[in-house]
């Protein structure tokens, strides 16, 4: 429609207001006055409390430069993690996590940018492509990558407990082949999932005539109507099965993150055996280190869905049980949801923190790539650097040159060890080191 278009407010709403259609007999149908058409519009989609301009603050600004501290920090992290993907991998659970994490930082940017920034939030008449821009970016995408971020980091804590718990069945189930299929049928999941939680509703514009002093126009306002699908199995049945999902998937990810961080906490506590050989206890050592890093990282994810999952069962809680109203106030504000959203994108940036302080491998490797001395010792940098080539010069080696090295007969261990030890103890370190 135009941007003003007149109507007459009595023929629309009046007692003599004859409607072109009977929508009685269609259900959760209204019946819009400028199109003649019976609509599933339900809910309003933009609130009025989303023009404010606390929502144009926290949309307009802190939003784009919490994304942009994201993209810096998680493109540094997916940068020194792609040039170790080849080599061990737990690392491609923690590369996909940091994409993931980068992409659901920017997918809400395109509609605030537009809505906020562009000042669309005040346009006379709203428009279908707004409507659906907002429904993409700020539900479809950020879902679609929090749940990669989710099932990653499940994937990766219980890779983690494998390879420490069951080390000789890690090297069957915990191979870089196997992860990457593990990755696929995650991918797979996720975009199942995604087409299920958007076949729920759709976006749609319904038209209201609004008097304007003297004059009475067509205004466009968008709204969120039930689908095809949901109509087609009953709103109030799909509805209810629809909660029942999103509470299921809140519910099962979270009891999952639970429980696997629970196990690698265990995991830490049992393997601090202080009774060992000096070289086996420096590689456990090593190894716990790496498992407290994996599991700060992943209570960080978790926290990150504390508030939306909170969020999500509070006001299902509501629907079974007599609240005050000002408790159900409370929990459909807008801005709690907000502050839902805003702590999943800002608690991502403190993992690259986790990175700079607890790998000195991701710091050696950062160091390599920026030459920036600062971030490593010239100790650790040698150290790790000839680690390295020592692993690639052996792993260059044909394997009738390590049998006959490793049959060799060494009259001291302490003085000499040799490359089939040496094999073992480097890919020992490689397996749980950053």
């Amino acid at each position: 429609m135009s941007d003003l278009e007149t109507c007459e407010y009595d023929k629309a709403y009046g007692p003599n207001a004859i409607p072109a259609v009977n929508c009685s007999d269609l259900i959760h149908t209204v019946y819009d006055g400028y199109t003649k058409t019976c609509v599933t519009a339900q809910i309003i989609q933009f609130e009025d409390q989303e023009n404010e301009v606390k929502m144009q603050i926290i949309y307009g600004i802190i939003l784009p430069l919490l994304a942009i501290l994201v993209v810096v920090s998680n493109s540094v992290v997916i940068l020194v993690l792609s040039q170790q993907k080849s080599k061990r991998a737990s690392i491609e659970p923690l590369l996909w996590m940091a994409i993931s994490s980068l992409l659901m930082a920017i997918s809400p940017l395109p509609f605030t940018i537009y809505y906020y920034n562009l000042s669309h939030h005040q346009d006379f008449n709203q428009t279908l492509f707004m409507c659906y821009l907002q429904k993409i970016c700020m539900e479809i995408l950020p879902f679609f990558f929090n749940t990669l971020v989710t099932l990653f980091t499940i994937l990766l804590g219980v890779q983690r407990f494998i390879a420490v718990q069951f080390p000789i069945q890690s090297l069957r189930w915990c191979t870089p082949k196997m992860v990457r299929r593990y990755s696929k049928l995650i991918l797979f999941v996720a975009c199942c999932l995604t087409a299920i939680h958007s076949s729920y509703d759709i976006r749609l514009l319904f038209h209201f005539c609004l008097t304007y002093g003297d004059e009475s126009f067509w205004v466009a306002r968008c709204f969120i109507g039930y689908s095809s699908l949901t109509s087609a199995m009953g709103a109030d049945a799909f509805s209810a099965m629809f909660d029942y999902f999103r509470i299921g998937l809140v519910v099962v990810s979270s009891g999952l993150l639970l429980l696997v961080t629970i196990l690698l906490i265990q995991t830490i506590r049992t393997h601090d055996n202080p009774k060992q050989g000096v070289h086996r206890h420096k590689n456990r050592k090593t190894s716990t280190n790496t498992t407290i890093m994996l599991t700060v990282i992943i209570v960080i994810y978790m926290l990150a869905r504390v508030p939306s999952t909170l969020l999500i069962l509070l006001v299902k809680i509501m629907d079974y049980m007599p609240v005050p109203q000002v408790a159900f106030a409370i929990v459909n504000n807008v801005y709690l949801r907000v502050f839902a959203n805003i702590t999943v994108i800002s608690l991502h940036p403190i993992s690259f923190a986790v990175y700079m302080f607890m790998s000195r491998k991701f710091r050696v490797s950062l160091r390599r790539l920026l030459g920036w001395r600062f971030l490593a010792s010239d100790e650790e940098f040698n150290a790790f650097t000839s680690s390295a080539r020592i692993h690639t010069a052996h792993a260059k080696m044909s394997l009738v040159e390590k049998e006959s090295l490793c049959s060799q007969k060494i009259s001291s261990f302490v003085a000499y060890r040799s490359p089939c030890q040496m094999k073992i103890n480097l890919n020992e370190e490689d397996s749980t080191t950053l």
